[in-house]
């Protein structure tokens, strides 16, 4: 315990010191500030000119209110969370391919599962960061631009809602890990994040997103199919997939030849 809590610090310190960590926190702030901006502009629609901007938020169906807000909120927790977490993932585990400092990172006095546990931690406690700032600035940016129905009963549900697709995203950041990892650098497992959200909204729509891992936390969200509680066999899945992924990480760093 006491070499895994040295591992993740040492892995802390070099995210903190990271230009991806602090871009990382500039996209969440992005994104919180365009689903406000979308909501401002479904507020407002006078405020916008003629043109092809005024007629997709017209056609949108969107309107302007805390649930529908909150909504917008909780389907970016899990289709923007799980491509940012991707990216965070895949740098975690890739970085150390592409920097080639792999071999001096497991000629360390550390084991390899110890490494891989360490690296799966600091990747937690960064996404869930994100995802803090994510529903903080939504709270906040929806009293800044005086959206009408608020209600204090939304902010359990939203809680709930927000991190069990929190939870659901960061359970599929294991196979990820393993992808980097096989794939000795960041770009495979950035072509899987990307090949992998796009088949979730494939399974989505055409019902099966409750079989398929990274459409399981949109169908939570109600962003494919229908929102609800999900089916034990989802839950079953992706359980299933991040221990899977967990351990087949864990297995490539301590058998695989790491030969960069």
């Amino acid at each position: 315990m006491k070499n895994i809590f040295a591992s993740l610090n040492i892995e802390l310190l070099k995210i903190y010191r990271s230009m991806i960590f602090w871009i990382t926190i500039g996209v969440a702030i992005f994104f919180s500030m365009m689903i406000g901006l979308m909501m401002l502009l479904v507020l407002y629609p006078d405020s916008l000119p003629p043109g092809i901007l005024k007629t997709k938020v017209d056609l949108a169906g969107l309107t302007a209110e805390w649930p529908m807000y909150i909504g917008l909120n909780e389907i970016a927790a899990g289709a923007i969370g799980m491509v940012i977490f991707g990216f965070i993932v895949s740098w975690v585990f890739g970085r150390e391919f592409n920097d080639r400092t792999v071999k001096d990172l497991l000629a360390l006095p550390t084991s390899r599962a110890t490494i891989v546990i360490s690296k799966l931690l600091a990747v937690f406690l960064w996404c869930i960061l994100i995802n803090i700032i994510i529903f903080t600035l939504g709270i906040l940016i929806g009293f800044a631009i005086d959206l009408p129905l608020w209600s204090f009963d939304l902010l359990p549900d939203f809680a709930k809602v927000f991190s069990i697709t929190t939870l659901l995203s960061l359970l599929l950041c294991s196979p990820v890990a393993y992808v980097a990892s096989a794939g000795k650098s960041y770009l495979p497992a950035i072509g899987f994040v990307v090949l992998c959200m796009g088949l979730a909204n494939f399974f989505g729509n055409v019902g099966l997103g409750a079989y398929f891992p990274w459409a399981i936390p949109l169908l939570y969200t109600g962003a494919v199919g229908t929102s609800g509680q999900l089916p034990m066999v989802s839950i079953l899945i992706i359980t299933g997939t991040a221990l899977l992924g967990t351990i087949g990480t864990i297995l490539q760093w301590k058998y695989a030849d790491q030969n960069r």
